[in-house]
């Protein structure tokens, strides 16, 4: 019987070509992997001569992979990828298991806190990680399994999943809304407006969409988050314009209405990235059929809102 590792260089060759590709050099992926550099180069040299092929071009100190080194490092990372789900699917059996969950701020604030107590109660087994920042996570590298991202293309070696078409709207809150007479576009010009610079669609975006005879005011407040915006209008400090997505809970509540109803821009804006070599594992499965089913729910604006006469559309 053959050996199942015929063919295949000393693991600890492949772990300190990778650790070379991540780090960029030799001295680098030395100090890594607490080697010298001189050991690095002679590991490197060790796998070079085991392909028969250089995978990297030395010059001046410095190092660049050759293309058949990045093909290699891009099998390399898939496999290893694999390692480490069957590793955790076989660690997790008659344990509980831990899914690691990265968001970006807005939507781990505004969408997913006050919804991931139902999926922890349906998934007693599952112990839930959540982390939050505007940098995409390395999956894997970084500990995370699932990345939600906002407005990022989905690196390689990974798949995304569209969590919803959002809807970029108007709203305020409807103390707001009174205490202005907010009744048409042509109100606009003179109530306060609220920026929300991360907002995919912009306020002048949608003034040319729908109201190109209104002058939009040059001043208002301005945020960095949408969260931010989005709990600025519900505190009655102006008219925003954000994913009905992000403000499904106001909506539905009643804490903000959309005086003009739903006349927006749509965009593809949250995808929900994860690693194709864990696309197996149950735990991360079992959050995507999770979320996919109740995003759904929040993904039409009239359907969350709590008085649909508040999403009336008013004439221009």
């Amino acid at each position: 019987m053959s050996s199942p590792f015929k063919g295949l260089p000393p693991l600890k060759l492949l772990v300190t070509f990778r650790a070379v590709i991540d780090h960029g050099s030799f001295a680098s992926a030395a100090r890594a992997l607490n080697l010298t550099t001189s050991a690095v180069s002679h590991q490197m040299r060790s796998l070079e001569h085991y392909l028969n092929r250089p995978l990297f071009l030395r010059k001046n100190r410095t190092v660049a992979p050759t293309p058949e080194a990045l093909s290699y490092n891009a099998a390399l990372l898939e496999s290893f990828a694999q390692i480490a789900s069957a590793t955790r699917r076989v660690a997790s059996r008659g344990n509980r298991g831990r899914l690691t969950l990265h968001s970006s701020p807005s939507f781990a604030t505004l969408w997913l806190m006050p919804r991931i107590g139902e999926f922890i109660h349906d998934h007693p087994e599952i112990d839930v990680t959540l982390s939050s920042g505007n940098e995409p996570m390395r999956l894997g590298d970084d500990g995370f399994m699932i990345d939600i991202q906002h407005a990022r293309p989905i690196p390689e070696a990974c798949e995304g999943i569209v969590l919803a078409e959002e809807l970029m709207v108007p709203m305020a809150s409807p103390a707001f809304v009174k205490q202005h007479k907010l009744k048409n576009f042509i109100d606009i010009e003179r109530v306060p407006i609220i920026f929300s610079i991360r907002c995919q669609v912009q306020w002048n975006q949608w003034i040319d969409h729908y109201a190109a005879h209104i002058p939009l005011p040059s001043s208002g407040m301005i945020f960095d988050r949408s969260y931010l915006s989005i709990a600025a209008a519900m505190d009655g400090l102006g008219l925003v314009l954000d994913s009905t997505l992000l403000a499904a809970h106001a909506l539905k509540t009643g804490k903000l209405v959309m005086p003009f109803g739903p006349l927006g821009v749509k965009v593809i804006s949250h995808r929900l990235i994860y690693r194709r070599a864990d696309r197996h594992d149950p735990f991360m499965m079992s959050f995507i059929e999770w979320i996919t089913k109740k995003i759904a729910t929040d993904s039409d604006p009239l359907r969350v809102a709590k008085n649909p006469k508040t999403a009336i559309k008013l004439q221009k």
